[in-house]
């Protein structure tokens, strides 16, 4: 159908508008049936039109918030020149004042209606207006409004018809706008369901498929089309957030211990902070984050409730269920189909929106839907992907990237990972992985390659790093929003790379972002002008989302593990890390000779008790600082608990033991120092003179500390 073709609709307050008028027009009208004393006008006529104008009005005003098609208010339109053409004769036919309504008529139909409706009106109203002169005899004065009102008309009918003209074209300009717009936003969803294939093969066809049914239960349901659309894509995308899940908890056989279910109910979190990156998919956030919400209450990850979970969410959820039981999956086999359907039902008022669940039994059991799963159901095609955006040619590519993230754990190798992919997947002449420095302030490159060409012969780490807003990179990492520069020497923020030669050159730049951090940029450059597409940047930004959430995931694991051998209070290491330094000393084929010295503050509780426990930490960092201020780069200093340290000094002997620990204790028994003199025990072991075991070093530094205690004492 031609957008012409399209029936014209009237909205709740065109309605509203027409109601008021009819009321308006004929109160006002009534009243000046009263203004002069010498009147030609059959009231009681006028009373009956006065009434039927006023019950038109209530019709329109109480007709149904929905939309209805504006020709069925043509009969309202002629209806009202019927009344108007009776009350002119009621009110004195060609002494009438009620002429000029027919004006009013004209303007309102040409301003809702086609021209062509308006222009029969137009008629209308003219030949009812002339009826006064050919029944009641001429009248020049009357014959000369007439004239006047007719022209009048034919202009305010056409001037409203050459706008609507005007406003048809722009909304057929702009309805393929959007078209062509949508379909850059569907190949940004096709690309996300490429990039999650790439984690789990059997995502993307499941996604796909329950998109359609979750499509046909919305239908059922009564959703407006915009609605559909969105939820279809929510259904598209419901999974994305398992990229950031590691390979081994996806496809794990058995079931999930505890860690690894908290894992995985991190993903549609995840899922959520990828499609924010992309304006379109906006309102499909809480769509995605809220799918595995559960209708009692009891899903995650957030909790919500009935009607608090959004009902693309609810339907999604269903469907998603559905899918999922009939389907192979790593810890078992599909579920029968009337076990499925049993299961559904049961679940309805728990897990599952009770409405939803009704609309998913009713479309299985129609089979309007062709899905993947149990036997009984037809397999449906996969889509295959637009030639023009290539994104099967990268898909081998992808499902690499996705299975060495998996079992990735360091950032300088997610770096070098995410820039192998970039190179095979774009064309690129310099590649770069900036990551922001802990300043906050510097981007230094984390990962470089090009193809040599002479143009980059300049090139270092050093001439690369950049200050946020700084250039082209600075100033995506300044404002967080990715960049296709077509020309990079003549755009406003370009700043040139010292040591190389200029020349024309193009530029993906998308910046590296989780909850709203910058992490760092990615950048593509290549020699030429307008060497790169949308498509590449949209590429670019789903491959630095996987950046972003496995760097992140990495750095937090490394926090992690600092954490876990550091001492919080002085920032040494802990009784674990010293523990396992010594028994991989103690573990070498061929052991070197090495001390142990051990430290005990004296007087610490009376610090606490006397001054507080604020300066009983203050004393323990001050024993920190003096202990690391005399160490050497291979030697470990711990706080081994409480008031006591350990250090572990390897290649030093017993003489060099005592030497450094009485450099120590007498800098901390120091009474100049501003910080004031701290009193400290010390004693010493040597291996393998003192003991050949961990407990036996151990022990023999205590003894040596202990007997140094009470000699001080004594």
């Amino acid at each position: 159908m031609r957008p012409a073709d399209v029936p014209l609709q009237l909205h709740r307050a065109t309605l509203r508008v027409a109601a008021i008028s009819f009321w308006g027009l004929a109160s006002i009208v009534m009243a000046t049936n009263f203004v002069g004393a010498d009147v030609h006008v059959n009231y009681t006529t006028e009373w009956i039109v006065t009434g039927l104008a006023c019950g038109t009005g209530v019709v329109c005003w109480l007709l149904p918030w929905g939309q209805i098609p504006a020709r069925r208010f043509i009969p309202v339109v002629f209806g009202g020149i019927g009344m108007l053409t009776v009350g002119l004769f009621a009110t004195g036919g060609t002494h009438s004042h009620l002429s000029v309504l027919f004006l009013v008529i004209v303007v309102f139909t040409a301003s809702i209606l086609e021209f062509r409706i308006a222009a029969g009106a137009l008629v209308a109203s003219a030949f009812a207006a002339g009826l006064p002169l050919a029944l009641q005899g001429w009248d020049g004065l009357y014959a000369r409004s007439l004239v006047l009102l007719a022209a009048s008309m034919v202009i305010c009918a056409y001037i409203p018809a050459l706008m609507r003209k005007a406003l048809r074209e722009e909304n057929q300009l702009a309805e393929r706008r959007r078209m062509e717009l949508e379909a850059s936003y569907l190949s940004t969803i096709e690309a996300l369901a490429a990039a999650l294939d790439a984690k789990d093969r059997q995502t993307e066809a499941h996604s796909r498929e329950t998109a359609a049914l979750a499509r046909a239960v919305g239908h059922r349901l009564g959703l407006k089309e915009e609605t559909l659309r969105f939820l279809e894509y929510g259904a598209l995308l419901h999974d994305i957030g398992k990229i950031g899940v590691p390979g081994y908890v996806l496809n794990k056989p058995g079931p999930l211990d505890v860690e690894e279910t908290a894992i995985m109910r991190e993903h549609p979190v995840i899922g959520e902070r990828i499609v924010a990156s992309v304006p379109f998919l906006s309102r499909i956030r809480p769509i995605v984050r809220a799918e595995h919400e559960r209708w009692d209450g009891n899903g995650y990850p957030d909790g919500l409730k009935a009607e608090q979970i959004p009902i693309e969410a609810r339907v999604i959820h269903a469907c998603d269920a559905f899918q999922a039981m009939s389907s192979d999956r790593p810890y078992r086999r599909a579920r029968p189909r009337e076990w499925i359907l049993k299961e559904i039902a049961a679940q309805a008022g728990q897990q599952f929106d009770p409405r939803v669940a009704e609309a998913l039994l009713a479309v299985i059991a129609s089979g309007e839907v062709s899905v993947a799963g149990t036997a009984e159901i037809a397999v449906r095609p996969d889509k295959r992907l637009p030639e023009a955006h290539s994104w099967t040619q990268h898909l081998d590519a992808i499902q690499q990237l996705g299975a060495r993230l998996a079992n990735i754990g360091s950032v300088p190798e997610i770096s070098e990972t995410i820039g192998q992919a970039i190179t095979t997947l774009l064309p690129y002449d310099q590649c770069r992985i900036y990551l922001l420095e802990d300043d906050g302030q510097t981007l230094s490159p984390v990962y470089f390659s090009d193809t040599r060409r002479s143009e980059y012969d300049g090139v270092t780490a050093e001439t690369l790093a950049i200050q946020v807003g700084e250039g082209i990179t600075g100033w995506v990492a300044e404002t967080k929003q990715g960049a296709l520069v077509g020309d990079t020497e003549h755009h406003p923020k370009a700043v040139h790379i010292p040591s190389t030669t200029e020349a024309d050159e193009s530029m993906l730049a998308v910046p590296v972002i989780f909850e709203d951090n910058l992490i760092g940029v990615i950048v593509n450059v290549k020699v030429g002008l307008h060497q790169y597409s949308g498509d590449h940047l949209r590429l670019l930004t789903i491959l630095a989302n996987q950046a972003a959430v496995s760097i992140s995931n990495a750095r937090l694991i490394e926090r992690l593990a600092a954490t876990a051998r550091t001492d919080p209070l002085t920032g040494l290491s802990n009784r674990r890390a010293f523990e396992q330094a010594l028994e991989e000393r103690l573990g070498a084929a061929s052991p070197e000779p090495f001390s142990v010295i051990m430290l005990d503050v004296d007087g610490l509780k009376q610090v606490n008790d006397a001054r507080g426990h604020a300066a009983g930490d203050a004393v323990l960092k001050r024993v920190a600082a003096v202990l690391t201020g005399h160490l050497r780069q291979a030697d470990v200093v711990t706080r081994w608990g409480g008031d006591e340290f350990v250090l572990l000094m390897p290649g030093m002997d017993q003489v060099g033991a005592v030497s450094l620990a009485r450099r120590v204790g007498g800098t901390l028994r120091d009474a100049d120092d501003p910080a004031g003199a701290i009193s400290v025990s010390i004693g010493t072991a040597s291996f393998p003179a003192d003991g050949t075991s961990p407990d036996g070093l151990l022990a023999a530094a205590d003894r040596s500390m202990y007997l140094d205690k009470r000699q001080r004492v004594a």
